[in-house]
């Protein structure tokens, strides 16, 4: 399934499922924040207006919310992905009211909508907050907005190294293995001071597969 080539226009979450759909909107994110060279920093994964304005109907953008809060409720808050050695991360998603700016249709910060001056504010939008939650060894613990992350390491190491990220993930839903990209993650955790094998890094993701088969399981 092709999480990339979503005309604008079009309602994505027609064409996609959940895990997919969640990659296409990390893709398109990175893609108009690079382009456009904008901060997009601390924002929603989702949020009910930018959906809507792509033609998409309110009652699937709220089964979508529902969707992956029922993911939540049956893991728990923190739903762990990755167990390696004394470094755990888990998912977390967080579900609230509040403002968005959009500009052209994608949203943006208010610093992005005071750079570029034509935003629309709109208020009492239901929102969707996706966190990496990394615990370390003893009490040290680090959460991340995800796509605050991939826009950092899009900044740093550049847009194809989050690509590689996300085709990576995808190869994983579709396949159940990983692909070559997970070089790229290799190459970032190793860059810690961390040596990981490929064979190390497989089991290490091993919970992540029971997410992927909840979002494909949840559906409707």
């Amino acid at each position: 399934m092709d999480y990339k080539s979503i005309p604008d226009e079009t309602c994505p979450i027609v064409h996609l499922d959940t895990a997919h759909l969640v990659l296409h909107i990390l893709y398109r994110r990175i893609s108009i924040c690079n382009s456009l060279g904008l901060n997009c920093m601390g924002l929603p994964i989702l949020s009910t207006s930018t959906l809507t304005m792509r033609g998409c109907s309110r009652e699937s953008v709220y089964r979508l919310f529902r969707r992956l809060l029922r993911i939540r409720d049956k893991l728990g808050k923190n739903i762990k992905l990755l167990e390696l050695g004394g470094i755990k991360a888990y998912l977390r998603f967080s579900r609230s009211k509040g403002s968005i700016y959009v500009y052209d249709g994608y949203m943006v910060s208010k610093d992005d909508c005071d750079k570029v001056g034509k935003c629309v504010m709109i208020n009492n939008v239901s929102l969707l907050y996706m966190y990496l939650m990394i615990r370390l060894t003893g009490r040290n613990m680090a959460l991340l907005n995800i796509p605050d992350a991939l826009i950092w390491v899009s900044k740093v190491f550049g847009k194809d190294t989050v690509v590689s990220i996300l085709d990576l993930t995808h190869d994983y839903i579709e396949n159940g293995v990983l692909s070559s990209n997970v070089d790229v993650i290799l190459g970032l955790i190793n860059m810690l001071g961390l040596r990981v094998t490929m064979q190390q890094f497989e089991n290490a993701v091993l919970p992540a597969k029971r997410i992927l088969h909840l979002m494909r399981e949840h559906e409707t």
